[in-house]
């Protein structure tokens, strides 16, 4: 059972709780569960994108999930990380690129500039059928294709703003 923060508009937690995935609970227009992505680009300017699992529907994605109570969005995405590729990135320059609302949940986004070597990765294979780094225009071409998540495809576009605008 995973407990998650109800977060404010403004992305603070607001001192309550919800269990995941409890429909009986109905948040309010200002009440918001978190999630958390981080885009991984390497030195030749790809992003390492993952299928995920048969189980999770089987589309393009990048890493993330769900920040459970008591973490901050940039300690469930380093879990995380570790949970689906079996990497450590506790030490690495992990930048925050702020959160978007998009549905319910606040979606907060990060982005590391970072060689992984995929082939050493510990996939979660109950969440990652498998990993490998795209282009922009091969992500653009798969997410005009509606082949990648959708919150993760409007994520993307965002992320890119921001990092070519700083």
């Amino acid at each position: 059972m995973e407990i998650l923060d109800i977060y404010d508009d403004n992305g603070k937690p607001t001192g309550k709780t919800i269990i995941r995935g409890d429909k009986s609970i109905k948040l309010t227009s200002n009440e918001h569960i978190a999630l958390t992505v981080i885009f991984i680009e390497n030195e030749k300017h790809e992003f390492l994108m993952q299928m995920t699992s048969i189980e999770k529907d089987s589309v393009f994605a990048t890493t993330g999930g769900h920040v459970e109570s008591g973490e901050t969005p940039l300690q469930a995405i380093i879990r995380e990380v570790d949970e689906e590729l079996g990497i450590d990135i506790s030490n690495e320059d992990i930048k925050e690129l702020g959160y978007i609302s998009y549905d319910i949940p606040l979606r907060f986004i990060f982005y590391l500039k970072k060689d992984i070597d995929i082939n050493s990765l510990n996939l979660q294979k109950d969440e990652v059928a498998y990993v490998r780094y795209m282009s922009i225009d091969q992500i653009n071409h798969l997410i005009e294709n509606n082949e990648v998540l959708q919150s993760h495809a409007i994520q993307f576009k965002h992320m890119l703003e921001i990092r070519d605008n700083k």
